[in-house]
């Protein structure tokens, strides 16, 4: 109740704004009851919709297009907003179906480059290559490209797209050639976002313990603050954590936020990261890897507590 509350009185104080400079947001609700939890997040943050209204009207300046999420229950929907009149209709039932978008050319757009045939697609892009919805689309989706429009749309592109694009990266789909127990380990070069480089190779003689995360990992965060105390008093062990997102800013400001310091590299960058994801097997975050001092891999396991972690280290001798 309380977001919901924070939503109205936002509402209420930006109506002095004109339908010329300002987003004019207006959600039609149907079958929605009090009880439902349904929400928008965007940049202003994260609010409940009163779901026992049927129309609810909010107006807003907004610096340029941005996505805005939809969420009802675990289910999400996101849509481009930018300064203008927008109708938005949500249906509850069928809800992603069920929700119909009129007034956003910015939503248009990202609609007529999703549903475009690749040629189409790349010229269109192409065409609209300076607005927020292609640089995103760029950034998260350039591989659903033919190679050459890719390369050649990249090239076109802002640093921040090009990184996204090359290291902000899905998890492994196929498992049939994931490196096992026994197995040498897939050596690499990766980097800390501030570019500070490690080799693999170059850490022979020592353990190494491989954390594959990503900042929306929830179990990661939880199991941090006593990793970090315990992995410290592992003289022959170097622990790194390989993120297979890119979204730095949002995983220093969680950090921060839960005052954790991690005592060891994050790594970010790599320039085969997909090649590495896939070879390592990462569909569950976190997975860790534990690599002997000549390289082989003694040890994979998906999430569990630091006395799990505890266990392997002493069952394979690290000290």
């Amino acid at each position: 109740m309380k977001k919901t509350l924070t939503l109205l009185a936002f509402c209420l104080l930006s109506f002095n704004l004109t339908a010329q400079d300002s987003l004019r947001l207006t959600f039609k609700l149907d079958g929605f009851k009090t009880k439902d939890q349904l929400s928008i997040s965007f940049s202003e943050g994260q609010f409940l919709l009163p779901t026992e209204k049927e129309e609810v009207t909010i107006v807003r300046k907004l610096v340029g297009p941005e996505s805005m999420a939809i969420i009802y229950k675990s289910r999400f929907k996101s849509l481009w907003i930018d300064n203008n009149d927008i109708t938005v209709t949500i249906s509850k039932s069928g809800f992603k179906n069920g929700i119909d978008v009129q007034g956003s050319p910015a939503e248009d757009l990202w609609q007529q480059i999703v549903k475009a045939p690749k040629e189409k697609r790349a010229e269109l892009l192409a065409e609209n290559i300076n607005t927020k919805m292609a640089q995103s689309y760029l950034a998260r989706s350039s591989d659903r490209l033919l190679p050459e429009d890719q390369e050649r749309l990249l090239a076109m592109s802002n640093s921040k797209t090009k990184d996204l694009a090359k290291y902000d990266l899905l998890m492994a789909y196929d498992m049939s050639n994931r490196l096992k127990e026994g197995d040498p380990m897939m050596d690499f070069i990766a980097s800390t976002i501030d570019d500070q480089q490690t080799s693999t190779k170059d850490l022979r003689g020592k353990f190494i313990l491989l954390d594959f995360a990503g900042t929306n990992c929830g179990w990661c965060w939880v199991e941090y603050p006593e990793m970090s105390k315990t992995l410290v008093n592992y003289k022959n062990l170097q622990t790194f954590t390989f993120n297979l997102d890119f979204r730095h800013s949002q995983w220093q400001k969680i950090a921060t936020q839960r005052n954790i310091e991690l005592p060891w590299p994050v790594l970010w960058k790599a320039e085969n990261k997909q090649e590495i994801i896939d070879r390592y097997g990462i569909n569950v975050l976190p997975t860790y890897y534990l690599i002997s001092p000549d390289g082989t891999i003694l040890d994979r396991w998906q999430a569990g507590k630091v006395e799990k972690l505890i266990r392997k280290l002493e069952q394979h001798k690290v000290n």
